[in-house]
């Protein structure tokens, strides 16, 4: 291992996305990863499309690790479990609440096993306090129950979720990844472990701070505006001739000048009704009409050349199609493709380079108990 987090040992006992995508971040810098996989196997092998008969989603939550399947709950599994604690420096558990509680694992028996481990536990609601502790949830759910739903969808339509892209599941794994880097910061001063609690809600209540904190100024919901910017006139994406999208954004004074002479609208640059943001938001129903028009004459690469030049704020709205085969993207090396057990598939690299203790190379997700023979010869040591 050459990576900041080398001699660093994590244990998955975590279900689905959000815990697992968590250890295996810390893998890839690093860590020594292994994966604690329960015999009923876990839910996320078997939703969307799959590889080689595994879930996609499942494949790329376990990069980086070693695999073993363990009947905690008795007998020898429970026996090489234990071991395991006391092997590992972190433990990342996103179960639903209390499931671990019920096996005989509370922080306090891990504790006692490992008085240095470090356990991280994230629940969906929170732990034991108000109605929802106990409910289950997936990303989604939480979408909804947090209000991050209600930001999102049309001016005067429904609420919507963010389809597929797993904002809540990955920002509440970025919270434990965070956690989890500080406890060991708090573990080589006090030289003791400690309990993490967090939940998918917490972290995504976290996430809304700045629409939470202009509902609490003003008692008004936010409201929906489709891909427009409550507070910024314009700041939204435009339909090009080409039926492509290019989001522009007048987010300082300055370039509202130099967007009217790049739309060719110079007689609105001293119009009372937009010389300035404020006045913007308030005629945003009279000016946005214009633009569009403009916008819709020309294609959008004609576009981001033209704004680039003119010094207007702007960028391309990509599928992934597009994206995998832009020339930025390709430049940097920033898709991997691996051949794995699974079948050859295709992803985005990790999101960071360290110039001194680079990030491990990625590895394949392997199938379940693949590690056994290994892990067991390690713990007999």
């Amino acid at each position: 291992m050459t990576g900041p987090l080398a001699g660093i040992k994590v244990l998955d006992v975590g279900a689905f996305s959000v815990g697992p995508y968590a250890c295996s971040s810390l893998a890839q810098l690093g860590a020594e990863a292994i994966r604690v996989e329960p015999p009923h196997l876990d839910g996320l092998m078997f939703l969307g499309t799959t590889i080689g008969g595994y879930g996609w989603a499942y494949i790329i939550a376990h990069f980086n690790k070693k695999n073993i399947m363990l009947d905690i709950r008795q007998g020898e599994g429970k026996e090489l479990f234990h071991k395991l604690v006391k092997w590992a420096d972190i433990v990342i558990n996103n179960r639903r609440l209390g499931a671990m509680d019920k096996l005989g694992y509370t922080y306090e028996a891990l504790n006692e096993i490992n008085p240095r481990v470090i356990y991280v536990e994230s629940s969906s609601y929170g732990n034991n306090k108000g109605p929802w502790a106990h409910h289950a949830a997936a990303d989604q759910f939480v979408q909804a129950s947090s209000g991050f739903a209600s930001l999102n969808g049309k001016e005067g339509g429904e609420a919507e979720i963010f389809r597929g892209a797993g904002n809540v599941d990955m920002n509440t794994t970025a919270v434990i990844i965070t956690s989890a880097l500080s406890a060991l910061l708090t573990r080589e001063i006090t030289g003791k472990g400690l309990k993490i609690e967090t939940s998918m809600l917490q972290s995504t209540l976290s996430l809304m701070t700045n629409r939470m904190s202009e509902f609490f100024a003003t008692g008004a919901n936010p409201k929906r505006l489709g891909s427009a910017n409550v507070h910024i006139v314009p700041s939204q994406s435009f339909r090009t001739w080409d039926n492509r999208y290019i989001n522009i954004s007048v987010h300082r004074e300055k370039y509202w000048p130099k967007l009217c002479q790049a739309l060719e609208l110079q007689h609105l640059e001293n119009d009372p009704k937009f010389k300035t943001n404020a006045q913007r938001v308030k005629s945003r129903k009279k000016l946005i009409p214009l633009i569009e028009e403009k916008i819709a004459d020309k294609s959008a690469q004609w576009w981001m050349l033209h704004l680039q030049r003119c010094d207007v704020p702007c960028g391309l709205n990509y599928n992934y199609e597009q994206l995998s085969r832009d020339p930025h993207i390709m430049a940097n090396k920033w898709l991997f493709d691996l051949d794995s057990m699974f079948g050859i598939y295709e992803g985005f690299a990790t999101p960071w380079e360290l110039s001194k203790t680079p990030a491990e190379e990625m590895t394949p997700t392997v199938k379940p108990d693949r590690n056994r023979d290994e892990i067991l010869a390690m713990l007999s040591k």
